[in-house]
């Protein structure tokens, strides 16, 4: 009592043990994370059962209550730490009431071993597990200081009894005395609201904890190292197939479950951590899981060491990394290897190249890189559909592979280029048959379904050291190599030589210049007369492409023709081709002159795309030229790998009156089937067979073709002819036209249209056909003057 009036300390003590019924919910699975958690504050925490046998206690009430360490919890009685009258007051309490918080402040004094009392205030909560057991979690708060405080103030309040008369005097000392009380019992006050905090947000960290354990898909575990025992969570538990989580000889156990080559590293890496070279434990392995399977796991960690500066528990993590380690392995194929043909990318060419080269020079010995293109793939790539394409480059890949040696590597450094490394050559003698190997792979056609496709390849060989002395150079020299056996036929070999760098040098400097050649107006036309036999007339006039160039003069079409059509350049030059010679055939009409069309020759690259036939179209509707003064002539092959973008183009194309004439007849694999499907309107004899006419088989072959056209209703043209002999032979075999050097080279337009005049026209004499001519050879001789008027 102070001034008559009892203090608040019971009441609000009631209120701090009602607010904290739902203080501690006890996991008993995971009673060695709780107890990391609780084993700092500072109350007491016991759980035992209703039998008197304590389950758990934390290191504060081990530290208060002094029991041993070693000591274990099971045979522990309860009554070593909770006074008997409050167990039994407790059993009285379940037996006469369903409420399940319990009070009880222990009035009496506890004697710890080293001989100290206590004031141990209890708050009691009955909690149950899984399978029905009760548990009695009770927790103590050391009030020592507030029993001595109570004592002292009731003997203050005897003495202010007794010393009643004295009272008034030391009215002044006992109001001081007062504040002080007031505001230790204030102290207290805040003390225990404080606890009440702390005790709610370790129930919420309780809460968050359990969530993060349950919901993560991370493996949780905590090594006790100076036990070897280790706690891993549920889910690890079920996927590695272990009985208990809590795992006795972790270190032995855990182990065996380590993929055999993992398990140095798994070692290095803990050691590591545990002498404190590395801040954390990180480490990426495989373990097997129960079904048998291996799994990558990212293991990751934190040791607690002791004062004595030894690891002592370990807690962490692990993680399945399963799925990234399978992307990062294909993305590193991918990186390093093609797609479409699994073949070793450039970079992995390279690198191999660089090692043997380095083992050649030590051991004084040669290598040799082959240097592959696919002749013509771009043909078939763009007729038959890329989809074939892949599957014939995957094909050549395969065939590729089985003829070398498993020192050797082939790679595909291009879209349908290959290259070879042939390590420790001897003899030069060794590439050769390697080449020829290669060659009579490609002999036979290679079949897919429908198709059958003859292949052949280009090769070009560079031996080190005598071509190159680095891996670059010696892949580069095998391309210039390769570029030569092109430039002599194809389907065959050629050794590096400085020649054909040269020539290479050449063609890129073609290459480079090309691209300005249009929009800077280097390109013009020329056009060279097609004579009708019949009639001695000009019947067409074909369009031919030439290139006068700022530095270099006239490129003839022969060098640069084919790297416009490689680089598709022969799109926007061929447009314009078209619209220039449709153009001139319009001027050629307005001047009075007809009976005649213009020729201007297509590419397949042109034909393929969708819109050709209207940009044609366009062209003749945009100049006022009537389609049938237009003539297209196309190879023999555009018609054989036809596509459908192809035949959509050339249907609609004549349709509207446009003539199709096939160009180089013969020299390909001719196709008959697609000549009557495609309605061409002529056929025109390549000059290979009309140069040599002499030779018998020639003579037979320009025969049959004659005879095949006319079967067919289809006009023949042949081209260059520049003997008498030559236009004889084609006039007694009946060829519907002729073109060559022997009427005229290919002349400006102004040159070109005094041919169509009247005192130019042609009567061709044959003795069979008694058909007179009127000097055929005066029109050689103009195409003579006006050349040399152009140069004057």
């Amino acid at each position: 009592m102070v001034n008559g009036e009892k203090l608040p300390i019971e009441k609000k003590n009631k209120s701090f043990i009602e607010e904290s019924k739902e203080s501690i919910a006890y996991l008993q699975r995971k009673e060695e994370f709780l107890s990391r958690i609780f084993e700092n504050e500072q109350m007491l925490i016991v759980v035992w059962t209703l039998d008197g046998r304590v389950v758990w206690f934390n290191k504060y009430a081990q530290a208060v209550i002094g029991i041993a360490v070693e000591e274990q919890t099971e045979r522990i009685d309860a009554s070593l730490i909770i006074p008997r009258e409050m167990i039994s007051h407790i059993n009285e309490k379940l037996d006469n009431t369903e409420d399940r918080s319990i009070h009880y402040k222990c009035e009496n004094p506890i004697v710890l071993k080293d001989g100290k009392e206590i004031y141990i205030m209890w708050h009691n909560s009955i909690i149950c597990d899984d399978e029905g057991n009760q548990y009695i979690v009770s927790t103590g708060i050391d009030i020592t200081d507030l029993k001595n405080a109570e004592r002292r103030l009731e003997e203050t309040n005897r003495n202010l009894l007794a010393l009643n008369e004295k009272l008034m005097a030391q009215q002044e000392e006992l109001s001081a005395m007062n504040e002080k009380l007031i505001a230790r019992e204030e102290k207290l006050r805040q003390n225990l609201i404080e606890i009440q905090r702390q005790q709610e947000e370790l129930k919420r960290s309780e809460e968050r904890y359990r969530l993060v354990v349950e919901g993560a898909s991370d493996g949780l575990w905590d090594w006790d190292l100076i036990t070897d025992t280790a706690y891993i969570s549920e889910r690890w538990k079920d996927i590695i197939g272990l009985d208990k989580e809590v795992v006795n000889n972790y270190r032995e156990t855990w182990t065996k479950f380590i993929h055999p080559r993992d398990v140095k590293t798994v070692i290095n890496n803990l050691r590591n951590h545990l002498e404190k070279k590395t801040p954390f434990y990180l480490c990426e392995y495989r373990i097997k899981t129960k079904d048998g399977r291996y799994i990558w796991v990212l293991s990751r960690g934190k040791a607690l060491w002791n004062e004595e500066g030894r690891a002592i528990r370990m807690a962490g993590s692990h993680t399945d990394i399963t799925e990234r380690k399978q992307m990062e392995s294909k993305l590193k194929h991918m990186a390093f290897y093609d797609p479409l043909t699994d073949l070793p990318r450039r970079e992995v060419f390279m690198d191999r190249l660089k090692i043997a080269m380095a083992n050649a020079k030590r051991n004084g010995k040669k290598l040799a890189v082959f240097f592959l293109d696919l002749d013509n793939f771009k043909t078939i790539n763009d007729s038959l559909g890329h989809h074939i394409g892949d599957r014939l480059l995957k094909k050549i890949a395969k065939k590729l592979k089985a003829c070398l040696r498993e020192s050797d590597t082939v790679s595909r450094v291009g879209g349908d280029e290959f290259v070879i490394l042939l390590p420790d050559i001897i003899d030069i003698e060794d590439t050769n048959k390697v080449a020829n190997r290669i060659l009579e792979l490609f002999n036979q056609p290679i079949k897919f379904n429908n198709h059958e496709l003859y292949v052949t390849i280009s090769i070009g060989i560079a031996i080190y050291p005598d071509h190159g002395k680095n891996e670059k150079a010696i892949v580069k020299n095998a391309d210039i190599a390769m570029y030569r056996a092109k430039r002599d036929g194809k389907n065959g070999f050629q050794y590096f030589d400085s020649i054909t760098r040269k020539e290479v040098e050449v063609a890129n400097t073609i290459r480079r210049d090309l691209r300005v050649a249009l929009e800077n107006g280097q390109f013009f036309l020329c056009y060279q007369p097609l004579v009708d036999i019949k009639t001695g007339k000009v019947a067409s006039m074909e369009a031919l492409l030439r290139w006068q160039h700022p530095k270099k003069g006239l490129i003839s079409p022969i060098h640069f023709i084919p790297i416009a059509e490689e680089t598709r350049q022969i799109i926007s030059i061929g447009e314009w081709m078209l619209r220039t010679a449709c153009r001139q055939m319009k001027e050629w009409l307005n001047m009075g002159y007809s009976g005649f069309s213009v020729s201007v020759n297509v590419s397949v690259h042109q034909l393929q795309q969708p819109d050709f036939a209207k940009v044609v179209l366009d062209i003749l509707n945009e100049i006022d030229l009537e389609p049938r003064f237009l003539e297209l002539e196309i190879t023999e092959t555009v018609l054989i790998e036809a596509m459908d973008t192809v035949a959509r183009n050339l249907y609609r194309l004549k349709e509207v009156g446009v003539k199709i004439i096939i160009d180089d007849f013969g020299t390909e694999n001719s196709s008959f089937k697609y000549i009557q499907k495609f309605m061409v309107d002529g056929l025109k004899i390549d000059r290979s067979f009309v140069s040599n006419i002499k030779v018998e088989v020639n003579k037979a072959i320009v025969d049959a073709i004659i005879f095949l056209g006319h079967r067919m209703k289809l006009g023949v043209t042949a081209e260059g002819v520049e003997t008498k002999e030559q236009l004889d032979y084609l006039v007694e075999s009946g060829c519907d036209k002729v073109q060559g050097y022997y009427f005229s080279k290919p002349l400006p337009p102004d040159e070109a249209i005094r041919m169509v005049q009247k005192e130019c026209n042609y009567f061709i004499f044959s003795p069979h056909t008694q058909k007179c001519c009127q000097e055929v050879d005066r029109a050689k001789d103009i195409g003579d003057r006006d050349k040399n008027r152009r140069k004057g």
